[in-house]
């Protein structure tokens, strides 16, 4: 079915094609080089540049159109003069003008189709050519330049599966699947655009224009290019104020170049440009994608600004190293700091002397006068456009003068690509070779007419063919040759002349770097930017100014520094910075920046752009802030243990058991636990330790304030029952029921606690602060408080009764020390508290650890400075009081019993007046006397003693009354709850004493009577 389809198309083309060579100017359609041999490849060359609509070809191209033409006829020669390739076969040519026009070129192109299609003679029409039919079978294309060609070209070829190789087009169209039949010795325009890209990154140009050409090549090359952008970052290391960043590559404006398009109308279009980006004058950089004829004519648009705009134009490499591009005397001021980019190439070999040493196509009669130059020179007979070239260098007619055939060329100017034409001829021949079976003296017998162009690409894109220069051609899988780039920089030539001290070159392309492919598959940029002239510097001088050298701006926005993200506004490819936190990153996050906090335990990298992982630290155990607190602690809990052995020795003496040391030993124990609590809290965080600082703090307060606020309640009941009537006793202030109480308030604050290690499950925390990673035990602070709020009551309500019993009498000194205790310990809290705060939201926590240590060890030193000491005190440095309370107190209500009674022997009552009873309560041993007389029998006495003994009586009856009364109110609180220097009797005591003296009052009323009727 394919096989009729394919004759029914070629049928139908070759129907078009005559009605073309009827109906058009058939001088322009069928002129063409042609070189006969026994299998005949094709060619296709921009010999004239694009002319118009109706006339499409212009002036004669000398650099891509003469030279490559011939580079191609050159590698021709060197094939069929070489004996190892095709040998018994000489390969032909037939080489065709596109004119740089797509449509032109198809035309052209059907002339290697038809052959393929018919036997039948196709006679050419030419001036300058004999009019011979050519049978020849075009097996193989080279060519065209221009990718638009190319791509208008190759569809035409592929249907008749006729393998065409180009040595120039490059746009990346042109490596899709639907052109099976194309190749190229060249890459794709995909690698240039990723060039540009990288000049970009390395010159931190982040905001730029980009001009294109209309058709595949400029379309091809700023798809590419855009494509690229938005993968892109720019890597700036240039700015001291920023460590390493990353930003985007943005296109400011984006234009389109259309072929028809004049000078005037570039201008209006480059004119829009400078406005868009008039707000910001950063944007310099213009990168290009056209031609080489319309970079011309964007230079002449760019002049007629004068000079107000002068942009950093980055050409591809259509523009390359073209002197054709920049106008001498006119654009070349303008191009000056220009970077623009050629394919590496080297020089076809002996190229220069076959090209130099061509001449024109002469009349036999020109020929006959000028001899001697025909023997010397070749005679380009193949080539019907080398007359028009010759009179077009050396300005002279071959017609006309008869001198014109005596210039001589020197070339020294060559194009880039001819080094890719002449590859592209060498591949074709190994790839027939190949197919021919070839050995080294001779070919297969197949037919040079029937050759299967599939089986032939085939061959190409599967083979490495070695080139006469050893280097090694193989086509990747997008079907073209991988290289690299040149980058040029336009600028004023420094070398004078030394014969005419001129400039020889005025403007010349200078080598400033290079992008090639390594083996991964990366581009590699290697640019010297300290070499490059930007525009508007002067380099006629050696010495060149340092602003000549200084890289231009383009960028809409300044770079983020470490630690900003990106926050683009909208499509305009510009951002505001905004900063992230020191424990954040930056990401990217569907294509957008944002920061990230790093994870607990991690802190951001330099750059910001990932974190790592912390040290973990503790508060160390021997450091300067743990020094106090470890001190403190030590120092304590030696003294609390030598409290502690020192009452269990002295547990039978009067000062301890009237200290109520069930009360004491619980405070002591409280104390002791406060000091020991400095460790937990200092040393290494675990789960454990977490729950003995949960646990142990509020125990430890609370078993030193139960303690001392169920003591303080006793004392205040008991001094509040003195004042009434009726009661004398209170109830629960046994050593018992005070033991029981002390122990509820306790548990308490114990069940307080395990109801807050059930609501917040101790764990350990880690805190990132200074690159540093602090584990402590999760403490929330507020739930700290309310833990420690229930002591803090039990500490206001101790300060509430320490008031309440401040009047107390002069000598009960407990109640003041228990009063100053609780003075102190809320003034410790209130300093406590702020530092707490401030040291928890600040962070600092080795602060905040120190300060909770020393606030407990200092809480826990007050209560046993002010409550042990007196009694150590005593019991160290006066043993004796610790013995004399219980005597002085039975020696005064023994003195209160004399009162009541007569001594038998009156001298001794006398000699007792006498002294004004000063010793009436003082002298035990007397008074145990004066009561061993009390059984005798009274005897009666004179009337002189009877006044005398009266008078006494009264006296001593007067003076007893008082004592009495404020014995029985005093003593009774004294004597039930305290000491004169500070030691308490036992319960048993206390209510002897007491006992005695309601009896001694009875008694005195009553002795008081019979006193009184013995005197009468």
């Amino acid at each position: 079915m394919f096989y009729y389809s394919y004759y029914l198309i070629g049928i139908l083309i070759v129907f078009f094609y005559n009605i073309i060579l009827t109906f058009t100017n058939l001088s322009t359609i069928s002129r063409s080089a042609y070189r006969k041999g026994n299998a005949t490849l094709g060619g296709l060359f921009p010999v004239h540049e694009y002319g118009n609509p109706q006339e499409p070809c212009g002036a004669i191209s000398e650099f891509r159109g003469i030279q490559r033409l011939e580079a191609m006829l050159f590698a021709i020669e060197q094939i069929n003069n070489d004996t190892n390739l095709l040998p018994g076969i000489e390969l032909g040519a037939l080489i065709l003008d596109t004119c740089s026009d797509d449509n032109y070129a198809v035309e052209q192109s059907l002339g290697f189709v038809i052959s393929r299609l018919t036997s039948s003679s196709c006679k050419c029409v030419n001036t300058s050519l004999s009019e011979s039919s050519h049978n020849d079978n075009v097996f193989g294309v080279v060519g065209a330049t221009l990718s638009s060609v190319s791509v208008h070209v190759a569809n035409l070829l592929r249907l008749f599966q006729l393998p065409q190789i180009s040595y120039a087009s490059t746009a990346p169209k042109l490596s899709e699947a639907s052109f099976e039949y194309f190749a190229r010795t060249v890459p794709s325009d995909s690698n240039q655009a990723r060039a540009i890209v990288d000049i970009l990154q390395r010159l931190n140009f982040t905001y730029v224009n980009t001009i294109y050409s209309h058709g595949d090549y400029g379309e091809g090359g700023f798809r590419e290019f855009r494509r690229l952008l938005k993968e892109s970052t720019i890597t700036d290391d240039d700015l001291t104020i920023m460590k390493k960043k990353f930003t985007r590559l943005c296109i400011a404006d984006e234009q389109r170049l259309y072929r028809d398009a004049t000078i005037q109308d570039i201008k209006i279009m480059l004119q829009t440009m400078f406005d868009r980006v008039k707000s910001d004058l950063q944007v310099r950089v213009y990168v290009l994608f056209v031609t080489k004829e319309d970079a011309r004519k964007l230079l002449q648009a760019i002049k007629l600004f004068n000079g107000t705009h002068r942009p950093v134009l980055i050409a591809s490499d259509a523009w390359g190293k073209e002197s054709s591009v920049v106008i001498n005397g006119e654009t070349d001021e303008i191009a000056v700091g220009a970077l623009t980019l050629e394919l590496v190439s080297m020089q076809p070999e002996n190229f220069d002397r076959y090209f130099n040493s061509l001449k024109p196509d002469l009349p036999d009669e020109i020929i006959h006068k000028n001899t001697h130059n025909k023997n010397s020179k070749i005679i380009s007979s193949r080539n019907p456009w080398f007359n028009e070239f010759w009179e077009h260098r050396f300005g002279c007619s071959l017609t006309t003068s008869s001198t014109c055939i005596n210039h001589q060329l020197n070339e020294t100017n060559w194009d880039s690509k001819l080094q890719f034409i002449v590859d592209a001829t060498y591949v074709f021949a190994h790839a027939l070779h190949e197919y021919l079976n070839c050995s080294l003296l001779s070919c297969q017998n197949i037919s040079l007419t029937d050759i299967d162009g599939k089986k032939l690409f085939q061959l190409i894109l599967e083979k490495t063919f070695i080139m006469p220069d050893s280097r090694q051609i193989q086509f990747n899988a997008e079907r073209f040759v991988p290289g690299h780039y040149r980058i040029y920089n336009y600028r004023r030539s420094n070398e004078i002349s030394s014969l005419s001290d001129t400039i020889t070159s005025p403007y010349e392309y200078v080598s400033v770097g290079e992008w090639k492919i390594d083996r991964n598959q990366n581009g590699k940029l290697n640019l010297a930017i300290d070499s490059i002239v930007w525009p508007g510097t002067n380099t006629n001088d050696i010495s060149l100014s340092s602003s000549s050298r200084t890289i231009p701006t383009s960028r809409c926005s300044e770079p983020c520094r470490v630690g900003e993200f990106h926050q683009f506004q909208g499509d305009s490819c510009c951002w505001v910075c905004t900063p992230c936190n020191e424990t954040s990153i930056v990401i990217d996050f569907e294509d957008q920046e944002r920061c990230e906090p790093c994870p607990t335990g991690y802190w951001p990298t330099q750059n910001r752009t990932s974190c790592y992982k912390l040290k973990e630290t503790s508060m160390e155990f021997l450091s300067v802030l743990t020094l106090v607190p470890i001190s403190l602690s030590i120092i304590g809990n030696i003294l609390t243990l030598y409290v502690v052995i020192l009452f269990y020795q002295k547990r039978q003496t009067p000062v301890v058991k009237a200290s109520g040391k069930e009360l004491c030993f619980i405070m002591l124990a409280g104390i002791h636990l406060c000091y020991l609590m400095t460790f937990p809290i200092i040393i290494r965080p675990h789960i454990i330790t977490c729950v003995i600082q949960r646990l142990g703090i509020g125990l430890a307060f609370s078993m030193m304030y139960a303690a001392l606020l169920t003591k303080t309640n006793r004392i205040a009941r008991i001094f509040e029952s003195t004042k009434k009537q009726g009661k004398l006793r209170p109830e629960y202030i046994s050593p018992h029921s005070q033991v029981v109480i002390c122990s509820c308030l306790i548990m308490v604050q114990l069940l307080l606690s395990l109801l807050w290690l059930a609501y917040e499950r101790p764990y350990v925390d880690m805190i990132a602060h200074e690159r540093l990673v602090i584990l402590k035990c999760h403490m929330n602070k507020y739930s700290f408080l309310f833990s420690l709020s229930y002591n803090v009551l039990l500490v206001l309500i101790c300060t509430m009764y320490a008031v309440r019993t401040r009047k107390v009498p002069e000598n009960f000194n407990e109640t003041k020390f228990i009063g100053f205790t609780c003075y102190t310990t809320c003034i410790l809290w209130l300093a406590f508290l702020p530092i707490y705060f401030t040291a928890h939201e600040t962070g600092r926590h080795h602060v905040y650890i120190a300060t909770l240590c020393v606030t407990i060890s200092l809480c826990a030193t007050v209560a046993l400075a002010c409550l042990f000491s007196p009694k150590v005190y005593i019991i160290l440095l006066h043993p004796e009081k610790n013995m004399r309370l219980a005597k002085q107190l039975r020696a005064q209500v023994n003195s209160l019993k004399f009162a009541t009674q007569i001594p038998a022997k009156t001298s001794f009552i006398l000699n007792h007046h006498n002294n004004n009873n000063k010793d009436i309560v003082n002298d035990e041993s007397q008074s145990a006397t004066i009561s061993s007389n009390t059984e005798e029998k009274s005897q009666p006495l004179k009337s002189n003693q009877q006044i005398i003994l009266k008078t006494f009586l009264n006296n001593t009856k007067n003076q007893n009354k008082k004592i009495l009364n404020n014995k029985k109110r005093k003593m009774s609180t004294t004597i039930i709850t305290s000491h004169s220097d500070g030691c308490l009797i036992d319960e048993q005591q206390k209510l002897s004493i007491k006992q005695d003296i309601d009896n001694d009052v009875d008694s005195l009323n009553s002795d008081s009577l019979q006193n009184e009727q013995i005197l009468m």
